[in-house]
């Protein structure tokens, strides 16, 4: 299915969700024990479930003496599933989001308002200071808070260090801006075994690292952050999108699209095939076997600036409960836990022990939260998700693919996606 389809599919579902909230709160059910039952919805592979249980579930519930957390876990189709559960009047009581949702599931009264809550605690995982504010802020709708984050994860440089060797080029510093990763990108994509065709890149795109990064790190921003207001035509937005097509089809140092979907995107990283993947600050490559991978964060833009895309997911309760102060209680326990086993933590103060809860990581530790510092998430709107799957469809793909200026598709595209904004 389309990425499109599945976001119309979403959204239809969670229209009925307001009414289903608004017409009935219900109390969790009772295990045969006599305690309360709190479903916590969420994703993840097998290692990564197998580690939930022991590590925050497992835990919680030992702890506990009058619930118990059941994890519901949906491996595929997430937001689909809870989308239907919610319409369907059996939301689970907790529940994992990734950041583009926050906005959409809170303006269709799916998730419980956490503003006074919060506010009332103000300890560890409720002390809003501790937390990095353009990440938080993807879990404010209209001013309210509607769940809080568990993980903040900056894109990064990954680097093949041998085929930096091989190749005579010094490991990328913080100097480094868009020339330097350019002049490094075209020294590190070669024609290896004389063939006529290139076999190895200096890096490589297909939609990620997300265009917004080259963006801001133009000075520019696609949706305007105090109006709201769609900045697609502007100059310096169009010049970002250029600079991210021309890595293809003019500097030539990153796979043609059609290349990258037949190799796979981190696969050729993995395969030795890219000498540098941006990729999310948590991501395994750096444990590649048989590569020697070091981490390095992500080139500066114009004149200096900084900024690299931050992905986060949070905990939200389900507005549905029927006694929120409770249920609150219940998922404080569970974000205090997440906090100390998911890196990067989007506090400063676990961010700093990073390498205590994840030693693999140690070696790219600080690079990690110098990226941190400066890392941004787009900005967030009950139409997010649509947006996203059209800016790719209508814009995006369309200029990696053909090279063609962004100046020239950019005013069609706008008039399809300021009707979202409104």
């Amino acid at each position: 299915m389309r990425a499109s389809t599945v976001a119309y599919c979403l959204l239809g579902a969670a229209a009925a969700v307001g009414l289903v909230v608004s017409a009935r709160r219900a109390g969790p059910p009772e295990t045969a024990e006599g305690r309360r039952l709190y479903r916590f919805a969420c994703w993840g592979a097998a290692q990564e479930l197998r580690e939930l249980k022991e590590r925050v579930v497992g835990p919680v519930n030992a702890e506990a003496e009058d619930f118990r957390v059941e994890l519901v876990h949906i491996p595929s189709d997430y937001r689909t599933k809870l989308c239907t559960m919610i319409a369907g009047g059996t939301p689970p009581e907790l529940f994992y989001l990734s950041q583009e949702y926050v906005a959409t599931f809170a303006a269709q009264g799916a998730l419980l308002d956490l503003t006074e809550l919060v506010a009332q605690d103000g300890r560890g995982a409720c002390d809003l200071k501790q937390y990095y504010p353009s990440v938080l802020a993807q879990y404010r709708h209209g001013g309210r808070l509607y769940g809080l984050p568990w993980i903040a994860q900056p894109v990064v440089l990954y680097c093949n260090a041998r085929l930096f060797r091989q190749g005579g080029v010094a490991l990328p510093d913080r100097s480094w801006g868009w020339q330097k990763f350019v002049q490094a990108g075209n020294a590190l994509t070669r024609d290896t075994d004389q063939d006529g065709r290139m076999d190895q890149w200096g890096f490589i795109v297909n939609g990620w690292p997300p265009v917004r990064m080259w963006i801001w790190q133009n000075g520019a921003e696609l949706v305007d952050r105090e109006s709201g207001l769609l900045r697609l035509t502007d100059p310096a937005v169009t010049q970002a999108v250029d600079a991210y097509a021309a890595l293809i089809h003019r500097h030539r140092l990153a796979p043609p699209l059609s290349v990258v979907a037949e190799a796979g995107f981190a696969e050729m990283f993995r395969a030795g095939k890219v000498a540098m993947f941006m990729g999310g600050a948590a991501d395994d490559l750096d444990r590649t076997p048989g590569l020697e991978v070091v981490v390095r964060e992500v080139p500066a833009g114009p004149g200096g600036r900084r900024a690299t895309f931050a992905w986060s997911a949070g905990l939200h309760v389900s507005a549905a409960v029927k006694d929120p102060r409770a249920a609150f209680a219940v998922y404080k326990k569970i974000l205090e836990r997440i906090h100390r086993w998911k890196i990067p933590a989007p506090r400063r103060p676990l961010a700093a022990r990073l390498e205590e809860f994840e030693p693999r990581k140690a070696p790219a530790a600080a690079v990690i939260r110098s990226s941190m510092e400066y890392m941004r998430t787009p900005v967030g709107f009950p139409r997010q998700v649509e947006f996203d799957t059209l800016f790719q469809e209508e814009f995006e793909e369309p200029i990696l693919r053909t090279g063609r200026p962004a100046a020239e598709l950019a005013p069609r595209a706008a008039r399809v996606l300021e009707r979202l904004l409104r």
